[in-house]
């Protein structure tokens, strides 16, 4: 079973692999992620550490991710989720069709507690730079969407399909003015 967690981590817990920084687009807008993943009692997991968004006002700010925070959220799943080092870390050879198969049930513990975001410039190894906006995080305590997730591929509309059940926070609440990534 794989397990992915969202989960507010500034680095990997002892003994999980960081990914390197991923990218995804949605709606034109890049959106940069870094994961971890480990073993935990006994499930394959995996948990973001972080998400930014390149810079690119009016159209690619932190308030675009606050308005497709599920849809864009989703896509990263399924990119970790697609991605042939995860799937033969976790033992899929490939994710089965909808709606007889299931590539696995996902437990997300995917609520970052954050304020807004904040600007910055990150030198790239290339030399070059980039203006991202990163989320501000509020704290470090881990919190559950507490959701269900099944992948699987849809062979009519030739595309991955998550399907979510279940959308109560498990944890501490976020203290206003902060709110967590799951209030979609």
């Amino acid at each position: 079973m794989l397990v992915i967690l969202f989960t507010n981590v500034r680095a990997c817990p002892p003994g999980w692999t960081e990914s390197a920084r991923e990218t995804i687009t949605y709606n034109g807008c890049t959106y940069e992620y870094i994961y971890c993943y480990g073993i935990n009692n006994g499930y394959h997991c995996i948990a973001i550490s972080e998400i930014s968004v390149v810079y690119d006002p009016p159209l690619c700010t932190g308030l675009t991710f606050e308005l497709n925070m599920q849809n864009i959220t989703d896509k990263i799943l399924i990119q970790i989720a697609t991605d042939s080092t995860i799937r033969n870390w976790a033992g899929f050879a490939e994710i089965p069709n909808c709606p007889n198969g299931l590539m696995c049930l996902i437990r997300m513990y995917d609520a970052i507690c954050y304020n807004g975001w904040y600007t910055y410039t990150r030198l790239n190894k290339d030399g070059t730079t980039t203006i991202v906006e990163s989320m501000n995080k509020c704290d470090d305590k881990v919190r559950s969407c507490s959701e269900t997730v099944t992948i699987c591929w849809d062979v009519s509309l030739q595309e991955y399909v998550i399907i979510r059940v279940g959308s109560s926070l498990v944890g501490p609440p976020c203290k206003w003015p902060c709110h967590t990534n799951c209030e979609y």
